[in-house]
């Protein structure tokens, strides 16, 4: 049984009196600590589905905390990822018979083209991006893929709230809060009430 009920913090904070300030301290602590464990767990969730690295997953995911409910404190928030950030490859793709090409390896019927391919998911392989290419480290694609005079747009992938979203990444993560938050609220009340 812990010693201090993170549920009970307004009785904490009436019953320390002078030395209430301390639960709100206590409680931002601990939120800090099992944010970061969280966030680790979160990590090594999505990499277990997708193609991305840890340092990037880092960079991306925010975790805010929700002040009112000690035990929902997970938000997550972050952009759609640019497809250059799963490991984009040169391939060389066929264009349609139908479209003359005047450069690259082969013209006329046998006409080819550069392309991209990216692994997004682990489970499913490389994939090529449909009119996409490599360029300065983006991959690109035309705004309309039936006009070669429209403008090059960068191409983006999932984003990590969506990645986070599946299932059995959330609720992990969740459970691990829900037995964890507790434990760090009422060992670092403890810490601050005794070990001073």
């Amino acid at each position: 049984m812990l010693k201090y009920d993170i549920r009970f913090m307004q009785r904490l904070r009436n019953e320390l009196g002078e030395q209430g300030d301390k639960v709100e301290k206590a409680f931002v602590r601990s939120m800090d600590a099992t944010s970061s464990k969280a966030a680790t767990h979160i990590s090594r969730g999505i990499r277990g589905t997708y193609a991305i690295k840890a340092n990037l997953v880092k960079r991306h995911l925010k975790i805010n905390r929700a002040r009112r409910d000690a035990y929902r404190a997970l938000v997550y928030t972050g952009k759609r990822l640019p497809l250059e950030e799963f490991k984009p490859k040169q391939r060389w793709v066929t264009v349609n018979p139908r479209r003359t090409v005047k450069s690259g390896p082969r013209k006329g019927k046998l006409a080819r083209r550069r392309g991209v391919s990216v692994r997004v998911r682990k489970d499913t392989g490389r994939q090529l991006v449909p009119g996409g290419w490599l360029a300065k480290d983006h991959v690109l694609r035309r705004a309309d893929l039936g006009d070669n005079d429209s403008d090059p747009r960068i191409q983006y992938g999932p984003s990590i709230p969506g990645m986070v979203s599946h299932p059995s990444v959330i609720e992990s993560a969740q459970d691990l809060v829900r037995k964890d938050l507790p434990k760090q609220f009422s060992d670092q009340l403890d810490y601050l009430l005794n070990g001073d």
